[in-house]
């Protein structure tokens, strides 16, 4: 989930969009209902590398109840700072390039996340990608390199809307493959999460066949995310896309728990 709250904390210069709040106190109220206690705040892409309100949320958590995903730039953040923010909970670094409309390109690309993965390492965090699936190839080239290194791939792996609107099944998605081998390498987690963000209706065939897949192919390395507070789609009713989530599960003989629970206490390191 996010927490943002323009008002105390302002938004990144480059922003695309301007949300409403949506803080800790908020969260509590919509999560709570869902029975969630314990939540990983992610660094929404409007804050870029100022992680102030994200930090501020986490603090607010605790360590007991709280993780988070932050974004900071190697080359000027030190190990002493790192650590700190290991201290307060943080498990992950975003490398977000669907939310700023970014196509990733071969050799920067390998070089960047070789970058984030030396300066994280020592810390046994994830390296958190929300990238389009037709963008895999590069990440599955470069993350056997990685030394075993922690990676979650966000949304589903995200399709392009094009392809979401022509393919016919799950496993003719380009860069569906490169994913199949991604996941092979057990480093490897995706996150069932938003299929809105993929498309409106939630019982679109090709989303549902992706998801399922995921869940029957790779049950352990499945983590539930709600993507509160929906950002740019506040207005949708996510109880249809949580029924969802159960009925996949409950088709695959996937234990809930494990797609809510038990996969991300391993990913993001909680006892």
């Amino acid at each position: 989930m996010h927490v943002v709250d323009p008002k105390t904390f302002p938004l990144d210069k480059n922003a695309a969009y301007q949300p409403s709040p949506h803080t800790i106190h908020d969260a509590h109220q919509f999560l709570g209902a869902l029975g969630i206690q314990k939540m990983v705040i992610v660094q929404p892409s409007i804050y870029g590398n100022d992680n102030s309100c994200t930090l501020d949320g986490l603090k607010q958590l605790g360590p007991k109840n709280g993780r988070a995903i932050i974004q900071f730039d190697p080359a000027d953040t030190s190990s002493a700072q790192l650590q700190e923010w290991h201290n307060l909970g943080v498990r992950g670094v975003r490398l977000n390039f669907k939310s700023v409309g970014v196509r990733p390109e071969g050799a920067s690309f390998a070089a960047m996340v070789h970058k984030y993965a030396d300066a994280v390492r020592p810390f046994g965090w994830v390296l958190a990608f929300y990238i389009g699936m037709e963008d895999l190839h590069l990440l599955e080239h470069v993350v056997p390199d990685l030394g075993g290194i922690k990676v979650c791939i966000d949304h589903f792996a995200h399709p392009s809307a094009v392809s979401l609107a022509t393919a016919q099944s799950s496993d003719v998605l380009p860069g569906f493959a490169s994913l199949v081998n991604l996941l092979a390498m057990n480093n490897v987690w995706v996150k069932v999460s938003a299929a809105y963000r993929l498309d409106r209706d939630a019982f679109h065939p090709l989303v549902q066949s992706l998801a399922r897949w995921l869940l029957r192919t790779r049950p352990d390395r499945c983590v539930f995310a709600t993507d509160w507070p929906h950002t740019r789609f506040e207005d949708v009713d996510v109880s249809v896309y949580l029924e969802q989530l159960f009925h996949w599960c409950d088709e695959e003989n996937v234990p809930l728990k494990q797609v809510l629970v038990d996969n991300a206490e391993e990913l993001f390191d909680v006892e």
